[in-house]
């Protein structure tokens, strides 16, 4: 899609706007949207915004649509800011260039890794060869809007990026470690810890979400699944069914629950690593969760968590006994054979979204073939 006009073009996962913008300009954004709705705009050749134009985006994210602005100058950034425009539209600014050097290493995780700045105030999150500027701008925007709905978080800041390593910088919280980390230097606080990430995960998925902020989880994997390349036709039939039939729901998803994504300092418990949070049928979680304690490669566990398998598939048990509060094997049996159904459909989205990994797709088609 081209509009001379209205100076905008869809080029890959964006949507780009050039010029002065102004409400002249909304009725063009919001059908590029409506034919385009997972596009993040691109204002990187915005020069301004007048107040027309805030109100039409306004109007647009107050009808239901997603806006998610990024590579916006530091002048448009303010004048959102200024307005209040950015707590109801997602805008980031420009990527700062990204500088190690006052930086010491952590932590890792699936997509990325962690440092420490030596001042002792902020983390930055570097992702790795799968990372891109739309998944650091939607990590940034979603853990803002978590943080203002009310979900215990870090702060979120700035994107950075070295051209060709993207990151993210977050609050440190002071003498932190996560749960998982707990568990495997403590581990007779093993019991202890997974109960309070049951309690925790429960209570996160009765509580309510904002749908007319956050995503539909069952819209995101239809997206990705539906459109990806990587798989056969009958795998993605098998899939967009099991998607339609998953049953209706409005509470919060964490979009990667498991007990690394939990840090403490001894008097607060944080969810980390938000930007697949959205709401949904509460197995869509849980998914996650059963593929790294139960379907990951031992490696991939003891890489992540400093865990074996068998002290993986312990935890898990014991997350289950918690959270779903029963002893019952029946019970546990049923809820877990559901759970493994769930995350068959989650490692076809990873792979749909950010490759496959050699162990995955013997497990997907000795499922769904």
């Amino acid at each position: 899609m081209k509009d001379e006009k209205n100076c905008l073009r869809a080029e890959g996962n964006r949507i780009y706007v050039k010029g002065s913008l102004t409400g002249e300009g909304i009725d063009a954004i919001k059908a590029a949207l409506q034919e385009h709705p997972t596009f993040l705009l691109d204002f990187s050749e915005v020069e301004d915004v007048n107040f027309a134009a805030m109100r039409g985006l306004l109007n647009i994210r107050k009808a239901g649509a997603g806006v998610s602005i990024v590579n916006a100058s530091d002048a448009v950034t303010e004048k959102f800011e200024d307005s209040g425009l950015s707590s109801f539209v997602s805008i980031c600014r420009k990527a700062k260039p990204l500088d190690m050097s006052r930086y010491e290493e952590f932590g890792e995780s699936f997509m990325s890794k962690a440092y420490n700045s030596a001042d002792g105030d902020a983390m930055i999150k570097v992702y790795g060869k799968r990372g891109s500027l739309e998944m650091v701008a939607r990590e940034k925007a979603v853990a803002r809007a978590v943080m203002v709905f009310g979900i215990p978080t870090p702060l979120v800041g700035t994107v950075h990026s070295d051209g060709e390593k993207w990151a993210l910088d977050f609050e440190r919280i002071e003498g932190k470690r996560s749960f998982s980390r707990i568990i495997s230097e403590e581990p007779e606080k093993t019991e202890e810890i997974t109960a309070c990430f049951a309690r925790m995960s429960r209570q996160l998925h009765r509580t309510p979400c904002d749908t007319t902020i956050f995503s539909d989880r069952r819209a995101v994997y239809r997206h990705v699944i539906g459109g990806s390349a990587a798989i056969s036709e009958t795998i993605r039939e098998k899939c967009l069914a099991f998607i339609d039939a998953i049953p209706d729901a409005v509470t919060c998803l964490h979009g990667d629950l498991q007990p690394s994504n939990v840090i403490t300092n001894g008097k607060e418990n944080l969810w980390i690593d938000l930007s697949d949070f959205s709401y949904g049928y509460p197995m869509m979680d849980m998914s996650m969760w059963y593929f790294l304690s139960n379907v990951a490669p031992e490696p991939m566990m003891v890489h992540l968590f400093h865990l074996g398998k068998e002290q993986m598939r312990q935890i898990w048990e014991i997350f289950c006994r918690h959270y779903f509060d029963t002893e019952d094997p029946a019970v546990l049996a049923e809820k877990e054979a559901e759970a493994r159904r769930y995350c068959i459909l989650h490692m076809v989205y990873l792979g749909c979204l950010s490759g496959f990994e050699p162990f995955m797709m013997p497990i997907i088609e000795k499922e769904l073939l």
